[in-house]
């Protein structure tokens, strides 16, 4: 192959031979994956006429008869012409695909790639795992999904969309169907959520539920979505909620025990490992409602309660204590994220044999209101665990400062004394085990 004069790219120096093909499809025929990526303009490309004469001259329906992952980006730019060669005319004679991925935020979803679909869902016998764009997923197709005896894992990505051109339907969890599926990423773009999740029977299988909800929703119906996935899917270890837009009722979820009313269904997942609630609106809770999670979820990896608009002081009631009982309660924790008034005394005090474990590695504490730095700062050293494979930050967004201009400087000031007290202990650690090892000596 050489440069092609009007693209740049790499094209055949003549044309393709039967001798070609057949080297070709030797080849061909071990290779189990296929990515195509966006090209960057430091890699050689295929020119487009490359793949004009393959697909022209190809001898043969099938070019990868035991590929097992197909991704592809969307949109895929010098590499579309691949795409269809391979996707819309020969994919779905390909039984052997486990994993499919597209990738991108297409904004409709063209009628060439819907037939493709419908007539591609229900040849892939073997597929484990599906990734693709939300709007490529309408009811017919979920209806296909669900009967995949081998699905594990179905990821319906969050797309920008008009909602007006959205088709909305329900997710529909009835009995024999999913029988295999462990997780599942859900896009719902209604302000009632709750209404689109259908189940006849609980599905026992289902691990890991990641919704992105993109409608105006109030706190009721929070709570309401909440319970669904709480009664549907009784064996979920891992709940991650994206909220696109700001709370319908925003005022709600400033008052702590409205607030926790909402999170209060998911104390019946005991096996809980990991909760992450984001969006733009404030979600405010009490220490006590800490306590009452951290008890529930005594597995608890990864507790993350984010939100992108700043805390004012007043609407803040969670003080430093609250993480002693992630230390008390949760003996895996490894990340945490929220939001506490540091400038409050905290009501609890820290014992000498309170601490994350060793498997800790994050706390951010972004958006908290700050203290006093020594004292804050010595409250969290002691509950860091030795080492240094932890990290501990409190990132400061602009509207933030602009209520509070010192925010930023008073936690760098935190960070840095925090770092300083733990090089301190460590030293103070190495010296106490070299002094007793020369005594035993």
């Amino acid at each position: 192959m050489e440069p092609y004069a009007e693209s740049g790219g790499l094209m055949f120096v003549r044309p393709l031979e039967q001798s070609d093909w057949t080297r070709f499809l030797k080849y061909a025929a071990f290779v189990k994956e296929i990515h195509i990526t966006q090209s960057s303009p430091r890699w050689k490309q295929f020119a487009s006429e490359t793949f004009f004469a393959m697909d022209a001259t190809c001898p043969v329906d099938t070019i990868f008869p035991n590929l097992e992952f197909f991704e592809a980006a969307w949109p895929l730019g010098p590499s579309k012409y691949l795409y269809p060669m391979i996707f819309q005319k020969r994919l779905r004679t390909l039984c052997s695909i486990r994993k499919l991925n597209i990738q991108g935020a297409p904004k409709v979803m063209d009628p060439l790639t819907h037939k493709e679909l419908m007539a591609l869902i229900p040849e892939l016998k073997s597929l484990v795992n599906l990734d693709v764009p939300s709007i490529f997923v309408n009811s017919e197709i979920f209806e296909m999904l669900s009967s995949k005896e081998h699905l594990e894992s179905l990821v319906m990505n969050h797309t920008p969309l008009d909602v007006t051109t959205v088709q909305r339907y329900p997710f529909c969890f009835v009995e024999g169907h999913f029988p295999c599926l462990k997780d599942i990423a859900m896009v719902d773009y209604s302000d009632c959520p709750h209404e689109q999740v259908v189940v006849t029977m609980p599905n026992t299988t289902l691990r890991t539920v990641y919704g992105t909800l993109c409608g105006v929703i109030e706190l009721s119906n929070m709570r309401k979505y909440y319970s669904i996935l709480t009664e549907a899917f009784p064996s979920l270890r891992f709940v991650s909620l994206r909220i696109k837009k700001a709370f319908q009722d925003a005022d709600q979820f400033l008052n702590s025990a409205s607030a926790f009313s909402m999170i209060r269904p998911l104390l019946s997942l005991k096996k809980l490992r990991h909760f992450s609630i984001s969006g733009e609106s404030r979600i405010c809770l009490a220490d006590e409602h800490i306590e009452q999670m951290t008890r529930a979820w005594n597995h608890l990896r990864v507790f993350n309660m984010s939100c992108r608009t700043p805390h004012r002081k007043s609407e803040l009631e969670l003080t430093l204590s609250s993480l002693i009982s992630f230390a008390e309660n949760c003996p895996f924790i490894e990340y945490i994220l929220l939001a506490v008034d540091a400038s409050i005394d905290p009501p609890r005090p820290l014992t000498d044999r309170l601490s994350f474990p060793n498997s800790f590695y994050l706390l951010d504490l972004s958006g908290s209101l700050a203290g006093d730095t020594g004292a804050v700062a010595c409250f969290i050293a002691d509950l860091l665990p030795t080492g240094d494979g932890w990290m501990f930050f409190c990132q400061t967004t602009e509207r933030e400062l602009d209520t509070d201009p010192m925010r930023e400087e008073k936690w760098n000031e935190v960070r840095d004394l925090v770092v300083n007290i733990l090089k301190v202990r460590a030293r103070g650690v190495r010296r106490a085990l070299s002094l007793a090892s020369s005594e035993d000596s």
